[in-house]
């Protein structure tokens, strides 16, 4: 017996989607939830008398020492030697500055230290003391620590910058 390549296989075109409604349903639920979170963290701030500043960022703060001296702030690279609590948007604390501190990390080093406090030790110098607010979204978002913090939960944090170690 003979066989013949008579027999083609057609070949069926993939069909492309534009996108899909479960995507777009998500999409719109982060963005609704990151802006109740952000009216939530307003509203705490606003009971304070003191003026926050909102980071392009996403996470408010103000300064609570700040060096007058103008002096350098970490760039890329560098090595932080800072402190600091996380406490929830009631002021309970979830870890005090004693289990957390001191931690001297690279900058730009993601493990163990999250977007947003990353992107606020930047607007710090030495012995510069600041309270954040970060909304979930700039903190542990979806997933939280695993541990205490819970899943898109907004963080308050004291932070101390200790020392600034220059990579150039």
């Amino acid at each position: 017996m003979a066989s013949s390549c008579k027999n083609q296989i057609e070949v069926r075109e993939p069909k492309s989607r534009k996108s899909s409604t479960t995507t777009d349903f998500s999409i719109e639920l982060n963005k609704e939830r990151n802006a109740a979170e952000e009216a939530y963290i307003e509203s705490v701030i606003a009971q304070d008398s003191i003026e926050f500043t909102r980071s392009p960022n996403g996470f408010y703060y103000r300064f609570i020492v700040q060096d007058s001296i103008a002096g350098d702030r970490p760039e890329f690279g560098d090595r932080v030697t800072f402190e600091y609590d996380l406490r929830n948007l009631e002021g309970e604390t979830i870890y005090s500055k004693e289990e957390l501190s001191p931690v001297t990390k690279s900058l730009e080093q993601e493990y163990g230290v999250f977007k947003g406090l990353r992107e606020g030790l930047k607007l710090m110098q030495e012995n510069d003391e600041v309270l954040f607010y970060f909304p979930s979204y700039t903190a542990y978002g979806f997933y939280g620590d695993n541990k205490r913090i819970g899943i898109n939960t907004p963080l308050i944090s004291r932070v101390k910058l200790l020392k600034i170690e220059s990579t150039k």
